[in-house]
């Protein structure tokens, strides 16, 4: 017990030194000298990428942009919501990527701007998050949440254009702890052989295998383990669980939930990561509380942040279970992480758009900011542009693929939806796995159960 209060207290600790604001300068909006722009961001490891690509921006246009960003991320939602509603946004609001956002009357419309020839200078998928799509206006319009504003949007628009892509199923190493095993930068052959790592990991040293946010229950499955359970029953073996036309409890449908099970059982996973939410686990991982950490692409920039030595760190794509059905190569798609979008009452609206289009398209300017940020550009890159980049944001870049990876395609089945309901208790029952209150066949049947229950109510488009 003394154990779980003092880790908690060193989680909790070092999580709080990285909420406070940070300041890079400038104020709100009124405060803008003629030839000065403000950008507002939650984001305090892109920070000197925004900075560095703003020194560039100075050198071209004369214009000199203040960076400022406020944490956590629900300070600066109410934040900004608060400032578009009092008329005080800055020129640049840094911002998810989503539609529907409830502010676009207050934002520029890049619907005309950003053409079919402009968004062809991005990746494939960049815009999808950002587009108004018919069937948003169709569910808004009967939605009793949804606000006039949002109802009030219209298919095609978009008020954001992406800066940044990313992508899951990515697994970082610390070379620092793995260095006492000789498992330095090496690579898991299979699931299993994972599981086996971070368990000797923490049998064999002082601190923990694998670290994970088990505080939100949906981090693990979405993550990592619907990767590795659509590797390893195929697509069609995926789409049957939870279109009622198979039984997760039965066969092999249940081998990735054992595989889970034993991943926890083992002693693999860090004491506490049921406490832990994202920005936690990254800061445990960082003060080299365990060997391997679940993340994303996106969690370079953090890890850095933080202040960690990246040239110990490692990274590789989740491991698949052995004898899995799809045994290709797995490739990361991409999609879109954040986005800028400019407020309407800035006097600087070309400029800037300007200094968009120089963080996303100018070779010069989309090197200082994924560089100085760890970011993956959202536009599509030559090759001589990609040979400028750090090391790990080319790997991670030409990780990357268009061909849709068996997780994707079990995602865009048209029932996709249906899975909500019963995936919401599933994802509790991995957590009750994960403190030993639950077993795999206990958490199978009450899938089967509410998946088939939720079938005959009629509510698998739900």
């Amino acid at each position: 017990m003394k154990k779980r209060i003092l880790f908690s207290l060193v989680v909790v600790a070092l999580f709080t030194t990285l909420t406070l604001p940070v300041f890079a300068g400038g104020g709100g909006q009124e405060s803008a000298a003629a030839n000065t722009m403000n950008l507002w961001t939650w984001k305090v490891a892109m920070i000197p990428g925004f900075e560095a690509a703003a020194q560039i921006f100075q050198r071209q246009t004369g214009y000199r942009i203040n960076v400022e960003a406020f944490t956590p991320d629900d300070g600066y939602r109410q934040r900004v919501i608060a400032s578009a509603n009092s008329g005080d946004l800055p020129d640049l609001i840094h911002w998810w990527a989503t539609r529907g956002v409830g502010f676009e009357n207050v934002l520029v419309e890049f619907t005309g701007r950003a053409d079919n020839n402009f968004r062809s200078q991005f990746a494939t998928t960049a815009f999808n998050e950002s587009v108004v799509r018919e069937s948003d206006v169709n569910r808004w319009a009967i939605d009793p949440t949804s606000s006039n504003v949002v109802r009030n949007l219209r298919v095609g628009q978009l008020h954001q254009i992406p800066i940044d892509v990313g992508g899951f199923f990515t697994i970082f190493g610390n070379n620092q702890i793995l260095r006492q095993l000789g498992l330095e930068n090496r690579i898991p052959r299979d699931f299993e052989e994972f599981t086996e790592f971070a368990a000797r990991v923490a049998r064999e040293t002082r601190q923990g295998g694998f670290i994970f946010s088990g505080g939100l229950a949906d981090v693990y499955y979405n993550w990592m383990g619907r990767a590795v359970e659509a590797q390893f029953l195929g697509t069609q073996g995926s789409v049957d669980l939870w279109n009622n036309r198979a039984r997760m409890s039965e066969g092999r449908n249940i081998m990735p939930l054992r595989a889970f099970e034993n991943l926890a059982r083992t002693g693999a996973v860090l004491d506490g990561v049921i406490a832990m939410d994202i920005d936690q686990a990254d800061a445990a991982f960082a003060a080299g509380m365990g060997a391997y950490l679940l993340g994303g692409t996106f969690t370079y920039g953090q890890l850095q942040a933080m202040g960690m030595n990246m040239n110990d760190v490692f990274s590789f794509v989740i491991p698949m279970m052995r004898n899995s059905t799809v045994t290709t190569p797995y490739q990361i798609n991409s999609f879109t992480l954040t986005s800028m979008a400019v407020s309407q009452t800035s006097r600087h609206q070309e400029r800037a758009w300007e200094y968009i289009n120089l963080i996303t398209q100018d070779p010069d300017g989309v090197v200082a900011f994924a560089n100085g940020a760890y970011i993956i550009p959202a536009g599509n890159l030559s090759p001589s542009t990609i040979a400028r980049l750090n090391a790990p944001i080319q790997a991670m870049y030409n990780s990357f693929s268009n061909q849709l990876n068996v997780t994707t395609i079990v995602d865009n089945d048209p029932n996709n939806i249906g899975r909500r309901l019963s995936h919401q208790e599933l994802y509790r029952d991995m957590q009750q796995i994960l403190i030993g209150n639950m077993t795999a066949d206990q958490a199978a049947a009450r899938f089967d159960s509410n998946i088939a229950a939720q079938w005959a109510a009629g509510r698998q488009a739900e």
